[in-house]
C-alpha cells in the first residue's frame, strides 16, 4: 500500500483488534483543523475502542482513554493511512500510536469526512482544502513591522 505524503507515523503502529471500524462507528466533533498539507478531524470513540485497535481501555482496571484523529491529504485527495491515536493514562502520562486502516475503512471514512465537511463548513473536502490553500498566510508583528 502507497503512503500517502502527508503521513508520518509518530508512534508504533497498534495490532488489529478483534473487528474494523464500522461506518456506524464512525463520528467527528470539532472544527477541522488544516495541518500540514491536509485537514484533521477528531473521531468520537462512542464505540468499542478495544474491539478495533486491540487496546486496553474499556475497563475498569484503568482510568485509561484514547483520542483519535483522522487525516485527510489536501494535495492526495486522499484519506491518509493511518489513524492517529493518543493513548493517555490515568497516571496523566500518554503515548502516540499509529492504527493503520484497511482501503474499506478508508473509504468509509472519505464519506463520513466528506459529509461532515459539508456540514460543518459548506464546502466539499475539495473545495475547502482549496480555500484553505489560496487564503493568504495570518499577518505576523514581522511582517507588519516591514510594511
Amino acid at each position: 500500500m502507497k503512503e500517502n505524503s502527508m503521513e508520518q507515523a509518530t508512534g508504533p503502529f497498534l495490532t488489529a483488534g478483534s473487528r474494523k471500524l464500522t461506518d456506524s462507528d464512525i463520528t467527528f466533533s470539532d472544527e477541522i483543523m488544516e495541518t500540514d498539507g491536509g485537514l484533521n478531524f477528531y473521531m468520537d470513540t462512542f464505540f468499542n475502542v478495544d474491539e478495533v485497535f486491540g487496546t486496553h481501555v474499556e475497563t475498569v482496571e484503568n482510568n485509561d482513554w484514547i483520542n483519535v484523529y483522522a487525516n485527510y491529504d489536501i494535495g492526495q485527495g486522499q484519506v491518509c493511512d493511518t489513524l492517529d491515536i493518543v493513548l493517555n493514562r490515568g497516571d496523566g502520562s500518554c503515548q502516540e500510536l499509529v492504527y493503520r486502516l484497511d482501503d474499506q475503512e478508508r473509504e468509509i471514512l472519505l464519506k463520513k469526512m466528506q459529509d461532515y465537511c459539508i456540514h460543518q463548513e459548506g464546502l466539499t473536502l475539495e473545495d475547502y482544502g482549496l480555500r484553505l490553500q489560496e487564503e493568504p498566510e495570518p499577518l505576523t508583528s514581522q511582517t507588519a513591522q516591514q510594511m
